[in-house]
């Protein structure tokens, strides 16, 4: 028995020392079975897809996320443009982000495009195309120079030339045009509500010209350049010169007037400060009082000697010694 059971020890003890030391002994692996792909989803039916983003966009406009209803009802129109309501519903939108001027182009697409029956459905459409109009503006830009870039507000609205239909919302506004190679020119203008703002701009090479900026102490002094008004230092007032030399006149009332040179090399820019004294009143001047003065004592001397009585004096001529022949004409 001793003898039988050694061979069976030394077989454990191998065994245990094999798994100890990290070595296993493992039974054959069966091949994994084969992964059967997914059955690929059938694609959304087109209009099941627009009608599904028409009411998410909708659902967006009655929790006030405009910004997302307006780009799922933009989805909406890339697949079915020919659904009219939907220039509406993108008009609205656009009506409610305060962009005036792309809701009056939607709402004038819907207005061609729906009938009379659908028009019926819309309360108030009048209204709200007088609304609008009443909001937006049209500019009218002419420029010396193609491909300018046009920006408004500090939003860019296309180049040079523009379309002369380009609308833009009513008001005061920051106008700016830019062009390689060329100064900038910049002008704070007010775009007429319903109405037409027609401007034209020049725009100076750098290569011939000299940007001219213009302060005054105090500010608020109308400026001219070689005797053209080139605006108000409110708080400065610049202007695009032919290089050369200059005269800048600097007026503001209850001040002396102000003038000075000025040198502009090509493609500079120059900024130059005005100082204004006020002016002294009249009646405050030594020369004033002194003038006065002499023209007062002159004054009373020659009452004086108008009131003065003379004694008539005697003439030359005795009487009888001067003849002449009496001559009628008729």
């Amino acid at each position: 028995m001793i003898r039988s059971c050694a061979p069976r020890l030394a077989f454990i003890t191998i065994s245990s020392a094999l798994a100890f030391s990290g070595v296993a002994f493992a039974a054959p692996k069966e091949p994994a079975p084969k992964e059967v792909a997914p059955e690929a989803a059938a694609p959304e039916p087109t209009e099941a897809r627009a009608r599904r983003l028409q009411d998410q966009g909708d659902r967006a406009m009655v929790d006030m996320r405009y910004v997302d209803a307006l780009a799922l009802y933009e989805q909406v129109r890339e697949l079915d443009a020919h659904d009219v309501g939907l220039d509406y519903s993108i008009a609205r939108a656009h009506q409610l982000l305060g962009e005036f001027p792309e809701a009056l182009d939607a709402l004038e697409r819907f207005d061609r495009r729906a009938s009379n029956e659908q028009k019926a459905t819309i309360g108030r459409l009048k209204q709200l195309f007088s609304e609008l109009r009443s909001r937006v503006s049209v500019l009218h830009l002419r420029c010396n120079q193609a491909g300018a870039r046009v920006l408004v507000r500090d939003k860019v609205i296309g180049t040079t030339p523009l379309p002369s239909s380009t609308r833009l919302p009513a008001g005061f506004a920051t106008l700016q045009v830019e062009l390689e190679g060329f100064f900038p020119v910049t002008r704070e203008i007010v775009l007429p509500a319903g109405g037409v703002l027609e401007l034209e701009l020049q725009l100076q090479a750098r290569s011939r010209s000299s940007l001219l900026l213009v302060q005054t102490k105090p500010e608020g002094a109308t400026v001219f350049v070689d005797d053209r008004r080139i605006g108000t230092s409110s708080p400065r007032a610049e202007l695009v010169v032919p290089a050369g030399s200059h005269r800048v006149t600097a007026i503001r009332e209850g001040y002396d007037q102000a003038s000075m040179p000025v040198v502009l090399q090509a493609g500079s820019t120059r900024a130059l400060t005005v100082s204004l004294e006020r002016s002294t009143p009249i009646s405050s001047r030594w020369w004033f009082w002194t003038t006065a003065g002499v023209l007062v004592a002159g004054g009373a001397a020659l009452t004086a000697v108008l009131l003065t009585e003379r004694s008539p004096g005697s003439g030359s001529l005795h009487p009888g010694q001067v003849r002449a022949p009496l001559t009628l004409s008729f």
